[in-house]
């Protein structure tokens, strides 16, 4: 989900228009990021994703997002390559989905 405080003062720092625009750009990356974090065979790079997600997430409102992201970042990092990992990785996508489809609805708004 999108807080929604968050993306009003976006909406009032550059304007409605480029507010929903940038929202679409960050879906559109984090889909891809999320993406590659669920991916096994980028293990070495999961660290490196969810850093990019906490900050992008944190920025448009999406705080569970940046939550999960920075749990799996510090998991990362020190090398836990667990069963929690993997469970945290599926919660992530699972939130996500949720944030992807409030953003849409956002984005379609008048």
């Amino acid at each position: 989900m999108i807080d929604t405080a968050t993306f009003a003062q976006l909406q009032q720092d550059v304007g409605e228009d480029l507010a929903k625009q940038l929202l679409q750009v960050y879906l559109t990356e984090s889909t891809q990021i999320v993406n590659d974090i669920a991916d096994t065979t980028k293990q070495a790079t999961i660290s490196l994703n969810a850093h990019s997600l906490k900050s992008s997430s944190r920025s448009y409102g999406a705080l569970s997002v940046g939550s999960i992201a920075e749990q799996i970042e510090h998991k990362a990092k020190a090398e836990q390559f667990d069963h929690e990992l993997h469970d945290l990785i599926e919660t992530l996508q699972d939130q996500f989905s949720l944030t992807l489809k409030h953003g849409n609805s956002l984005i379609s708004s008048a």
